[in-house]
């Protein structure tokens, strides 16, 4: 059985999906350079996304780092959108939400990969009481951007300052210089409407990604 903090059971390792955040002593010098990536997928006007190999999440790939389930998340954090500034408390007392904190929808194909596959769960999350949002640490403008150009039915909201992957415990400490420091993990949190942290699921590979029906499933043990 899926272990809702941070490991997968064999059960869920099954279903899970790939896409973006973690990091990998094997990956290749252009998906470990960030500035390699952007060379190719920079072109932000465009809707089409770089072709990428994503492979499924599974237990060994899993890390526990983060927030602890049963851990009060910081309410008062702020996010940023195009129009307006809101707090993470604004945002649970709607209702519970998942939280996928990703590395860069500007530069990294997996990030944009599996932000693009989530549109296909917003109805299903919806039917079982749950909002989703987006994090990164890119700009509004580059988030929006991304949005409009593969209609994105979630909101996305820019933590450009990396303050709220502080916060949560996942940024990615291997990078120190460059365009990637302050990125996270890929990660998944999902906060009932008093802020707490009922499950947490985070990747220490960013080309592996849980599938959406992993996620369903990961939803649904809690």
């Amino acid at each position: 059985m899926f272990k809702r903090v941070v490991t997968l059971s064999t059960a869920a390792s099954a279903t899970l999906l790939a896409a973006c955040s973690g990091n990998s002593s094997s990956e290749t010098a252009a998906e470990s350079d960030p500035t390699e990536v952007a060379s190719a997928s920079e072109r932000e006007a465009e809707t089409k996304i770089p072709a990428v190999t994503v492979k499924e999440l599974d237990a060994d790939s899993t890390i526990d780092v983060g927030l602890e389930v049963g851990a009060q998340a910081p309410l008062g954090l702020s996010f940023k959108t195009t129009d307006a500034e809101v707090t993470l408390d604004e945002i649970v007392k709607e209702k519970p939400v998942v939280i996928v904190f990703t590395r860069s929808l500007e530069w990294c194909p997996f990030c944009q990969t599996q932000f693009k596959g989530l549109n296909g769960i917003v109805g299903d999350l919806e039917e079982r009481g749950y909002g989703l949002y987006g994090v990164s640490y890119d700009s509004p403008d580059k988030q929006d951007r991304f949005a409009a150009n593969q209609v994105l039915e979630y909101q996305l909201l820019s933590d450009e300052p990396s303050a709220a992957i502080d916060a949560f415990g996942v940024r990615d400490p291997q990078y120190t210089e460059g365009r990637a420091v302050g990125v996270p993990y890929a990660s998944v949190f999902v906060l009932n409407q008093q802020g707490t942290v009922t499950a947490k699921l985070v990747s220490g590979d960013y080309k592996k990604r849980p599938t959406n029906e992993q996620l369903l499933s990961f939803i649904d043990s809690i």
